[in-house]
């Protein structure tokens, strides 16, 4: 299928507003449904989003992040934010996830052609 475009998503939030997170899921799977090529940046404390430790959580939004990667969804975390939190983005992330830099959000920013911010 060929791409609609390129969409990019920033998301603040963590688990503890899981209805952000559960809205950026609900978000990204309607527009890989449609064709669209999503890339989702976790900053601040959506990095707590995409830690291995979180997909056994009550809540559902972890599990369900880490069933869009294989279906091409990019899920980056910035490594300073998960750093300052005490988080080693090298061991405990969810597989797939991507170490990144708000350097590669300015630059994804430039290249995307939509550009969703998901905050607090």
């Amino acid at each position: 299928m060929k791409s609609l475009g390129t969409l990019l998503i920033i998301l603040f939030s963590s688990l503890i507003q899981y209805q952000q997170t559960a809205i950026v899921y609900e978000f990204v799977k309607a527009a890989v449904e449609e064709g669209h090529e999503v890339t989702v940046f976790c900053d601040l404390d959506a990095v707590y989003n995409l830690m291995v430790n979180q997909i056994s959580s009550d809540h559902k939004t972890p599990k369900n992040i880490a069933k869009l990667i294989p279906k091409g969804v990019h899920f980056l975390v910035c490594m300073e934010s998960a750093r300052l939190r005490g988080i080693d983005s090298k061991k405990a992330l969810i597989k797939g996830a991507i170490e990144s830099s708000l350097g590669e959000l300015a630059l994804l920013m430039d290249q995307s052609d939509r550009v969703v911010a998901f905050s607090f």
